[in-house]
């Protein structure tokens, strides 16, 4: 079967979203202003704070020296990203780590912001200041940068990145370009460490309790009801991130800020997103796990983002099929 015959398989709901839309340069330089001003806040706050960030730098850093990132011990967690994650950390091992980190998260928060912009509206800003992607920036989370890397086609290759999250995104909007680009992602880490898949998938093996797919958590089995809006973007992301594993950690709901489609939806999102991060704060010092502070806010985080999220798609459809009936009729 041919990439065009692939692609073809997956319908395309995307006649509502105006194409071509012209990209506001004011509307992007005071988002990128925003990004800077959040990051640099948030470095003022805890300057030396850990985030998921600095295993990639890390593991980049190991990779210059010619180790097997993911056989060297480290008292943290194991190495749960793929070598093309890694790739992507080796620009910014020029950079001390105390600086490293904000570049990186400014980076991503601009590249996320442009996504956001060209592809949905002025209206889709909104995300930044929502609760899910304060969470993925303060974590150092590439979840913002997957999710930009599924709205423009010409950064398709850093799907790679988390591929988890990244195969719901391109089952939503399918296209040759990012397909391509993840295959040569994928052979330029396999030259680099041939080796990478299997030790990769060992480490995944380990101190993983947490990543868990939606279905398989209390009630999760609701967002199945997506499946009846496959024909929709929206209903495919939010039907397949329900098998994903993940750990269902706030910076694993930012994918859904590709659902609202107006301003008001937007802010429906927004304000579930800061009640979800206000529950996680409350219970994260408490917690002794990642496993069981998952499996203690996931209530909250279906009942605040998820669920709304999946009433606006099936809404969407619903409307849709009245639609239908009355030009039948």
């Amino acid at each position: 079967m041919s990439l065009d015959a692939c692609v073809n398989l997956f319908p395309h709901d995307d006649d509502r979203i105006p194409k071509g839309r012209v990209t506001s340069a004011r509307w992007l330089v005071t988002a990128f202003i925003y990004v800077i001003l959040l990051r640099l806040g948030l470095y003022a706050w805890s300057a030396e704070y850990r985030t998921d960030f600095d295993l990639l730098y890390y593991a980049a850093a190991q990779l210059l020296q010619g180790q097997n990132p993911y056989l060297v011990a480290t008292n943290w967690y194991p190495l749960f990203y793929p070598m093309p994650a890694v790739l992507l950390g080796v620009p910014f091992t020029t950079l001390p780590i105390g600086l490293a980190r904000p570049v990186f998260d400014i980076l991503v928060g601009f590249l996320f912001a442009f996504a956001l912009l060209r592809a949905r509206g002025p209206y889709a800003l909104l995300a930044l200041l929502s609760g899910t992607y304060l969470y993925a920036m303060r974590n150092g989370q590439t979840t913002p940068l997957v999710v930009a890397a599924g709205l423009l086609p010409v950064c398709g290759f850093l799907l790679a990145v988390k591929p988890n999250t990244g195969l719901a995104l391109w089952l939503a909007r399918p296209n040759r370009t990012a397909v391509i680009g993840v295959i040569a992602f994928l052979f330029i880490s396999l030259l680099l460490l041939p080796s990478w898949p299997r030790d990769w998938w060992v480490a995944l093996q380990q101190n993983n309790a947490h990543l868990l797919p939606p279905i398989m958590r209390p009630f999760g089995w609701l967002l199945l009801l997506a499946g009846l809006s496959w024909r929709t973007p929206e209903g495919r992301l939010l039907f397949v991130l329900a098998f994903i594993p993940q750990s269902t950690l706030p910076h694993e709901l930012v994918p859904l800020a590709i659902i609202p489609a107006n301003i008001l939806e937007m802010s429906i999102y927004v304000a579930g997103s800061w009640v979800a991060l206000a529950f996680t704060a409350m219970e994260q010092e408490r917690a002794p796990s990642i496993a069981a502070l998952a499996s203690t806010i996931w209530p909250k985080l279906l009942v605040t983002v998820y669920l709304p999220m999946l009433w606006l798609v099936l809404r969407r459809q619903h409307s849709s099929w009245l639609g239908s009936r009355r030009k039948r009729s």
